[in-house]
C-alpha cells in the first residue's frame, strides 16, 4: 500500500495546477493587417523576458518578406537553415552574435544591444531578401571560422584552415568581422588565395604575440579597427581591396608588443602532467618552430608529441616542477622517438636525437649537460625564434 500522505500531497498539487489553468485568461485582439501583429509581438515580449537580437531580426524579415504561396514560407525555411548549421556545430555559436558580426563587416560600428534599431532603419522591403540570402551564405563561413574542420578546404587552402584553428586556440573574437569579410571576398572571387593567406597569417601572428603570449588586452580599439577594415574591404573596388589589407597589416604591426614584453611572458609558459593549462599553446609554438626549420620533411608535426628533456620523474630531483615544465625543457618528437628517449639521462637523449630524422635546435645539440641555466638559455632562444 502506498503512503496516504503522499497521495494527499499529489492531489493537492494537482488541484493547484487545475486552479492555475482555470485562472488563465485569453484576450483576443482584432487587427487590420499582419504588420500590427509583428509590432504587438515585439512590444509585448519585451515587457517580459527580453527577446534576442535573432528573434527580433527574424520578426522584422518575416514582416518584410511575406509568403507568396500558401504553405510555402521561404523566409522561415532559410532562417531555420541558419539555425540548423549552428546547432549541428561543435562550437558554441550564437545566431545573434553572428548577425552582429555580419553587420560589423558591412555597416556602422555599433553594439549588439543597439543593433536592432539600426537594422530596422537599414533593411527595408527592397533589401530584405538580399540581406537574408547573405546571412544564409555567410552562416556557413561563420561556422568554418569557429570550426575549421567543418569546411571542405582544398589542399592549397590548408594554410587558411590552420590560421583559423590558431585563432580558436587563442580564444579571440575581435577579428571575426574582418575574417568573415576576407573569406566572403575570397569565395566571391574578389580576393586571390595569396592575399587571403597573408592576411589571415598576419592576424594569427599578431594575436599569438599580443593575446596568446603577452596577454595584452584591448580597450575596444582593436575591435573597431577590424570592423572598420572589414567595411572598407566590402565597399572597396576590386583593385583597391589589396590596399585595404595592406593598411590593416601595417596597423597590426604598429600594435605588436615589444620583444621585451613578449619574452617576459614567454618564459612563463609551462607544460607537464602537473601543469596542463598551456599544453595546446606550447605545442603550437614548438610545431611552428619545427615547421620553419624542417622544410621538406615528411613528418606531420601536428601528430608529434611533447617530450621533457629533463624527465618529469627523474631519479634525482635536481630541478623544480616549474623548471621541468618550462617550455625551454620541452621538445617535439615522434611517438617512436619519445619511446626511445623514455627517462634516459640527457647525454643519452642528445645522442638519440642527433641520430634521428628530426630537427634539433643548437642549444640542445651543443649542450654538454642539462640544468636550470641551459633551460633558461633555451627559453630565450625559443622566444626569439617565436617572436621573429
Amino acid at each position: 500500500m502506498g503512503d496516504p500522505r503522499g497521495k494527499e500531497r499529489i492531489q493537492a498539487e494537482l488541484l493547484k495546477i487545475r486552479d492555475r489553468l482555470l485562472g488563465l485568461k485569453l484576450i483576443f485582439t482584432g487587427l487590420e493587417n499582419d504588420d500590427d501583429a509583428y509590432t504587438i509581438f515585439e512590444t509585448l515580449n519585451t515587457r517580459g523576458k527580453d527577446l534576442t537580437l535573432s528573434d527580433l531580426v527574424k520578426s522584422h524579415l518575416s514582416r518584410l518578406l511575406k509568403p507568396s504561396n500558401k504553405g510555402v514560407d521561404t523566409t522561415k525555411d532559410k532562417w531555420e537553415s541558419i539555425h540548423e548549421i549552428f546547432e549541428e556545430s561543435q562550437a558554441d555559436l550564437s545566431v545573434s552574435t553572428f548577425i552582429h558580426h555580419h553587420w560589423l563587416s558591412r555597416y556602422e560600428y555599433i553594439t549588439e544591444k543597439k543593433l536592432y534599431k539600426a537594422l530596422r532603419k537599414q533593411i527595408k522591403k527592397d533589401t530584405a531578401a538580399a540581406f537574408l540570402d547573405d546571412l544564409v551564405l555567410e552562416s556557413k563561413l561563420y561556422r568554418a571560422i569557429y570550426e575549421p574542420s567543418y569546411w571542405k578546404w582544398k589542399k592549397e587552402e590548408s594554410d587558411i584552415r590552420d590560421s583559423l584553428a590558431a585563432m580558436q586556440l587563442f580564444r579571440i573574437k575581435q577579428q571575426v568581422p574582418m575574417v568573415l569579410s576576407v573569406l566572403r571576398q575570397y569565395f566571391d572571387g574578389a580576393l586571390n588565395l595569396k592575399n587571403v593567406k597573408t592576411m589571415l597569417r598576419t592576424i594569427e601572428n599578431f594575436h599569438f604575440a599580443f593575446t596568446a603570449v603577452a596577454s595584452q588586452r584591448s580597450s575596444g580599439g582593436i575591435s573597431f579597427m577590424y570592423a572598420l577594415h572589414a567595411r572598407n574591404l566590402y565597399s572597396a573596388a576590386a583593385n583597391k581591396k589589396p590596399s585595404v589589407l595592406a593598411e590593416l597589416r601595417q596597423k597590426l604591426a604598429s600594435k605588436r608588443p615589444s620583444f621585451a614584453e613578449f619574452a617576459a611572458r614567454f618564459q612563463e609558459l609551462r607544460y607537464s602532467s602537473l601543469i596542463t593549462k598551456q599544453k595546446a599553446l606550447v605545442k603550437y609554438i614548438l610545431v611552428k618552430i619545427y615547421e620553419a626549420n624542417s622544410p621538406g620533411l615528411a613528418i606531420d608535426p601536428h601528430k608529434m608529441t611533447l617530450e621533457h628533456l629533463s624527465p618529469e620523474k627523474p631519479s634525482a630531483a635536481a630541478l623544480s616542477d616549474e623548471e621541468i615544465a618550462s617550455i625551454g625543457n620541452l621538445i617535439l618528437v615522434t611517438q617512436d622517438i619519445n619511446n626511445k628517449l623514455a627517462n634516459k639521462l640527457f647525454e643519452e637523449k642528445r645522442k638519440i636525437l642527433k641520430g634521428c630524422s628530426v630537427w634539433v635546435d643548437d642549444v640542445v645539440a651543443n649542450a654538454k649537460t642539462w640544468n636550470s641555466d641551459e633551460i633558461e638559455k633555451r627559453t630565450e632562444f625559443l622566444a626569439k625564434m617565436s617572436y621573429n
